[in-house]
């Protein structure tokens, strides 16, 4: 019963010391993802996207972002449905 029990306990650690490399996500700026979601193509679609950054100020009608994150969630609907990530330069120069 000790031999089964210091086994299972073996197995345990092992797993437990495994599993960071196992559970670490992967982040879209330095692992960008394989497969497109949606059609992909060159052609300019109206979309939206999501720009974070640390803050903001408005002051008339200008808008001023600090900080930017240097890419953005882009998503659309229609004409057809796609979503991803792109470097927010590239979104802006669009």
């Amino acid at each position: 019963m000790n031999l089964k029990r210091t086994a299972c306990l073996m197995v345990a650690i092992a797993g437990l010391l495994a599993a960071p490399q196992l559970l670490r996500a992967e982040d879209a700026i330095s692992h960008p993802a394989k497969k497109p979601i949606g059609p992909s193509s060159n052609e300019m679609v109206p979309s939206l996207a999501v720009v974070n950054s640390d803050g903001a100020t408005l002051q008339g009608n200008k808008l001023t972002l600090k900080g930017v994150s240097t890419n953005s969630i882009v998503f659309a609907d229609r004409p057809v449905r796609a979503a991803g990530h792109v470097l927010t330069a590239d979104f802006i120069k669009e």
